[in-house]
């Protein structure tokens, strides 16, 4: 049964889950499921493999699937607290968003019900920082569509047998071995590399980034895994992924350009 994930996320795969699923490898041949850019984790809480890491380098992000994992109830409760006193208030999503600030170096469920709930009121679903490492998206949705109490019962219960880790991708090279599959889903390149888009992390992810990506994929393949990436229809990644099975989806996704927003179509690349 697919799970919706417990968040909204800029660049997450909602819409494409299915193509995921159908482009991703059979259940029977995998060992273990790696999702090192998980984001909102679409694919992972679709899929049905039964062992599974997932990680990313955003701490407050993997707090918060800590927490859901062993906490929820907890978490739960202070997301309807949350809810109930927002009720369509911009003030108490900024008095919320200085708290989440001030604690940011607080990794306990308190923290994590304040980064999900500014996640589902913010704009767009992004998760951006100033240069001080501060929280700064304003808000965007002032009827937050909040999961159900049984909605992250089962993503709980998803993540029983996952282990969950704040590291750089390059870390699973440690954990990974033959027949494992490992699901890429980077920051987006910007059609135009002069207007670099907003990240979602301190580091920008540069040109330099993809193409060591591109490198570590290239090893992962040599290592016997099975790699599938998201990325979107622009010769840079073609060129860099030249030799891969490269699949065009008809789902068009907006990106950012030098003066405007352009609309461009998906690729799935994959060694299989």
């Amino acid at each position: 049964m697919k799970i919706k994930p417990f968040l909204r996320w800029a660049g997450g795969k909602q819409n494409l889950v299915n193509e995921l699923l159908k482009n991703s490898p059979k259940d029977a041949n995998i060992n273990t499921y790696f999702e090192p850019f998980v984001g909102a984790g679409t694919l992972f809480f679709a899929n049905g493999f039964s062992k599974a890491l997932i990680s990313d380098i955003n701490p407050q992000l993997i707090n918060a699937y800590s927490h859901i994992k062993t906490d929820y109830n907890k978490v739960y409760e202070l997301i309807l607290e949350y809810n109930k006193n927002f009720n369509n208030n911009s003030e108490f999503y900024y008095k919320l968003r200085d708290k989440y600030n001030k604690e940011r170096n607080n990794f306990d469920h308190i923290q994590a019900a304040r980064f999900i709930f500014l996640i589902h009121t913010n704009y767009n679903g992004m998760y951006r920082v100033n240069k001080a490492g501060e929280y700064n998206v304003p808000i965007g949705k002032l009827k937050p569509c909040i999961p159900s109490f049984s909605d992250f019962n089962r993503i709980s219960e998803k993540m029983k047998n996952t282990k969950i880790e704040c590291f750089d991708y390059k870390e699973v090279i440690k954990f990974v071995g033959k027949n494992d599959f490992v699901y890429f889903d980077p920051p987006y390149p910007p059609l135009d590399w002069s207007n670099p888009q907003n990240q979602f992390t301190i580091q920008n992810f540069r040109k330099e980034d993809h193409e060591e990506t591109a490198l570590f994929a290239d090893e992962l393949d040599r290592m016997g895994c099975y790699v599938m990436i998201s990325y979107p229809d622009i010769q840079f990644i073609k060129v860099l992924y030249s030799k891969w099975n490269i699949v065009t989806l008809d789902n068009f996704r907006s990106i950012s350009c030098k003066k405007q927003r352009g609309k461009i179509s998906e690729l799935l690349i994959k060694n299989y």
